[in-house]
């Protein structure tokens, strides 16, 4: 309750309406501001004294000197985990009890440090510091964790440990951060959703029972060997623009979405000689620390079979990855996929792996094919694809959406194969941008002259 006092003087313009605003409104509307300007709200009334401190959510951004930076969040933190804590502001009252948070969100980069000798241990003693406020956030039974760090070019703030433990925690956003210590969040009973995004991931598995959405954009795998994602019960996974080498995917059996591109030049999983099994060159890094199973003896799927559970798909990868092609000698049936999404590779080369989904998602009912990057090798010839009988996909598939350029010599394969497969050309959208715009056509039959 708030204290009694007369009420809020008129301003110019009318009456002071936020003073006005009933209880728990005004606490919202702080939620939105750094957390150092929503600690400076307890001058502007004696009603507004603590009201910070019953904000739902922290934001937590970059102010003023590194010492003083620190002191404030340090204090800051103490409070919300109930801490004795006094002389966090003049005004506030160190028996106050604040509210336990909804979200908490760092936002931060690297310090200008005054002593630039000591560049190096000053930042060391700074990662400490940062850790124990991402501890400290997540001991304050916060449901919603974001940290944020901004390297401005530089190295990525390094997370010493994300075995975390919290009975609250309900989504947890990593940005800019680097961790040599294994993701493991089986002790987040309620933990629904990660997000990792410009991360460095040097470890050896991601694994919780209860995660149900993971997004990795935009980050690097730097171990040698393959980083085991352990998750059961996901449902949507994405993993696009990163680099490194390719992780290794466990069974899904709940995944019901994904998308999964290999659209960079940065990935280790090149092979210098473009082999569809491991080339033996002791200088090709794409076949070196395959997968390797020490049970039978043989190299296996990293990824497909791990996706194997979804209904809806979107792959895309280029020509020079060697890991999906490698994973269709092994990949299982894709049983329950209803929409698929093929890109680059997948509509370029051989066409073999269009061919295999045909034959190996037998309830596939949409497909649609970008043809977005044409490669030298990846134009076919007319004798170098052989048309296959017609695939079971051929009765449930409805919709056939091809999105390219221009009409070209793989389009015109595409047709071939997919009527082969028994389906329909009225079935069949064609999607032509051009300088001038898009194109959309039904296709109602095709040449080959």
């Amino acid at each position: 309750m708030a204290d009694k006092e007369a009420p809020p003087r008129s301003t110019a313009s009318g009456d002071d309406r936020i003073s006005a605003l009933p209880d728990g409104v005004r606490e919202l509307v702080l939620s939105f501001l750094p957390a150092h300007e929503a600690v400076r709200t307890a001058v502007v009334a004696r009603s507004w004294r603590d009201l910070w401190m019953r904000s739902p959510a922290l934001r937590i951004t970059r102010w003023g000197s590194i010492e003083k930076f620190n002191q404030f969040v340090e204090c800051l933190l103490r409070l919300h985990c109930s801490a004795p804590v006094s002389g966090c502001h003049p005004n506030s009252d160190p028996c106050a009890a604040p509210a336990l948070l909804d979200s908490c969100h760092f936002e931060f980069g690297t310090p200008d440090f005054v002593d630039e000798e000591n560049m190096i241990e000053n930042m060391a003693i700074y990662e400490k510091q940062t850790n124990y406020w991402f501890k400290c956030a997540v001991r304050c039974q916060v449901r919603v964790l974001q940290y944020c760090f901004s390297c401005n070019g530089g190295d990525p703030l390094e997370l010493l440990d994300l075995n975390l433990v919290s009975g609250h925690l309900t989504k947890l956003e990593l940005a800019g951060v680097s961790t040599g210590s294994n993701i493991n969040l089986s002790g987040c009973p309620v933990l629904q959703d990660l997000k990792m995004e410009d991360c460095y991931l040097d470890v050896w598995e991601i694994q919780s029972p209860y995660l149900q959405h993971l997004r990795i954009a935009n980050c690097r795998f730097i171990l040698l060997n393959r980083t085991l994602i352990r998750l059961p019960n996901l449902i949507s996974l994405e993993l696009t623009e990163c680099s490194g080498r390719a992780p290794f995917l466990d069974s899904m059996p709940s995944l019901a979405a994904a998308i999964v591109t290999f659209d960079s030049h940065n990935w280790n999983d090149s092979c210098s000689l473009s082999s569809i099994d491991v080339c033996g060159s002791d200088d090709c890094e794409g076949c070196d620390y395959y997968y390797y199973d020490p049970n039978t003896g043989h190299r296996d799927c990293l990824l497909l079979n791990g996706l194997s559970e979804a209904t809806k798909l979107e792959l895309s990868a280029y020509p020079e990855t060697v890991v999906f092609r490698r994973d269709l000698k092994f990949a299982h049936t894709f049983g329950k996929l209803k929409t698929l999404v093929l890109a680059d590779w997948f509509v370029a080369d051989d066409l073999s792996a269009l061919i295999w989904f045909l034959h190996h998602s037998p309830i596939l009912e949409k497909l649609t094919l970008h043809i977005s990057k044409v490669h030298e090798n990846a134009i076919i010839a007319e004798q170098s694809c052989k048309l296959p009988e017609p695939s079971v996909a051929s009765s449930h598939l409805k919709i056939v959406e091809i999105k390219c350029h221009q009409v070209d010599a793989i389009v015109i394969e595409i047709l071939k194969i997919l009527t082969a497969h028994g389906v329909p050309a009225e079935q069949i959208n064609i999607k032509c941008s051009t300088g001038s715009g898009c194109v959309n056509f039904k296709c109602t039959g095709f040449s080959t002259k």
